[in-house]
């Protein structure tokens, strides 16, 4: 299966990025710190490969804190210059400045001024990130995809940042990187059926967080032990997402389980499962 998603205004986002590149100094590169992988962009690495770049894994209150450090570990051995973030909290925010700083030195001594592009994948925190570094409210922000419109240039002493929409590639090719993204809402999850993405969820928490999803949802040994269809019957009617007639409501009960996930009602989770550093440096 090909999970395609790639309305207009995700090729205008990419045609904007390709002409504003040009005047960007640094690159802040946003990504979900519950799918550090999957909420790369591989075409915004390439657009970027020749400039200084830094990359955010943002929402790590949202992330299990073992896995995060591992990724950071993990980036770090491949050359690129990371930080976990949270944007929500302005937590590590005197870190990510002294980066921009220490960078900014590096390549951008003789400029008076430091233009800044914060990028990402839709819904990872980009605006919220660009808020921090201008502390202020500066740019519009939300939980869904598709909130920020149009360039948006903000000014902090000798930085000006700009805001991006968010970009997704054209062809999502792997399922399970597909369902990621939909799962903590960079896809829409109403583009996919909600039954099959929870179903999958469900599954996958099973056999990585058993405890953080029994504990959520009160559910006994013996209904942790079903398949993951016969759990969603079981936590639709514990959370009374019910038809007339007692009838377990599939879709009511899959969209519940997804926006607590998103929430991080279920706990700090993290998707994509750490790697082993073997590839060489990505250029940055």
């Amino acid at each position: 299966m090909e999970i395609q998603w790639y309305p207009g205004h995700m090729a205008k986002a990419k045609r904007e990025l390709k002409a504003i590149l040009p005047l960007l100094d640094i690159i802040i590169e946003v990504t979900d710190a519950r799918i550090p992988k999957s909420s790369r962009n591989p075409d915004l690495i390439s657009l970027t490969k020749n400039k200084p770049r830094l990359l955010l894994l943002n929402k790590v209150d949202l992330a299990d804190p073992i896995a995060t450090d591992q990724w950071v570990k993990h980036y770090q051995a491949m050359g690129e210059r990371v930080i976990p973030f949270n944007a929500r909290t302005g937590n590590q925010l005197t870190a990510l400045e002294d980066l921009i700083n220490q960078v900014g030195r590096e390549y951008l001594a003789p400029k008076p001024i430091w233009r800044l592009g914060v990028v990402g994948v839709p819904n990872c925190g980009k605006s919220s990130v660009l808020n921090r570094l201008a502390g202020r409210s500066a740019a519009q922000v939300g939980e869904r995809p598709g909130v920020t419109r149009g360039r948006q240039w903000v000014k902090r002493g000798r930085w000006e940042i700009m805001d991006t929409p968010g970009m997704l590639w054209p062809k999502i090719g792997d399922v399970e990187t597909g369902l990621k993204l939909a799962l903590v809402g960079t896809i829409k999850p109403e583009n996919l059926e909600p039954e099959e993405l929870t179903l999958n969820l469900l599954g996958w928490l099973q056999e990585n967080y058993p405890a953080s999803l029994q504990n959520y949802y009160g559910l006994t040994a013996h209904e942790m032990a079903e398949e993951s269809y016969s759990l969603l019957l079981a936590i639709g009617k514990r959370r009374g997402c019910l038809r007339r007639g007692g009838e377990v409501d599939l879709r009511r009960a899959a969209e519940l389980i997804g926006n607590d996930f998103r929430q991080g009602k279920l706990g700090a989770i993290t998707l994509d499962p750490p790697e082993i550093t073997s590839a060489s440096p990505v250029s940055s």
